[in-house]
């Protein structure tokens, strides 16, 4: 009887033993917090010392996404488009992501026509003839979408300022 309960005493301080290790390596004082008054004597306050260690560790570790946008320059070019003629860029696009277009008129030519399709070659924007078209579009499906700058005149050549950039919501999680 007397060597099962060594062993089970011998067992039981072993665990205490690793168990007020990892507890102390996990309750590292922050740089602006104060040390544990009560950490050289031992009293009955022994628990509350383990409580505040587990909620600096808690707060230490309280992590939050947070979401940024991010922008990127697909296309930033000057064309000419002859009469009648048109130019087709493409862009792959995630859902949600926002694509702005901006077709300038750089000289006295023909004003620009912008459309853009989607995916599945639905259109979903149409603008009127304009000297300078600024138009913002969401993505509502992930696929290859394409933008096309069209010149409706007969007879007269346009030269345009034509931009893409691509805005995208970028996630990441945070940990203090």
């Amino acid at each position: 009887m007397q060597r099962r309960t060594y062993l089970t005493l011998t067992g039981s301080v072993g665990l205490l033993a690793v168990a007020g290790c990892l507890s102390e390596e996990q309750s590292t004082p922050k740089e602006n917090s104060e040390p544990n008054a009560d950490s050289d004597s031992e009293t009955d306050s022994g628990s509350s010392s383990n409580t505040s260690s587990d909620s600096d560790h808690d707060q230490s570790n309280d992590c939050r996404i947070e979401t940024e946008i991010e922008s990127e320059q697909l296309y930033d070019e000057w064309k000419t488009v002859d009469a009648g003629q048109a130019v087709t860029l493409r862009t792959d696009l995630e859902t949600d992501d926002e694509l702005e277009i901006q077709a300038v008129q750089t000289d006295d030519g023909a004003r620009p026509l912008v459309r853009v399709e989607d995916p599945n070659g639905d259109l979903v924007l149409e603008t009127d003839v304009f000297e300078r078209i600024e138009r913002n579009i969401t993505a509502q499906q992930t696929g290859r979408y394409y933008i096309q700058f069209e010149n409706t005149a007969a007879m007269t050549t346009g030269q345009w300022d034509l931009d893409l950039v691509l805005h995208q919501e970028i996630e990441t999680e945070v940990c203090s």
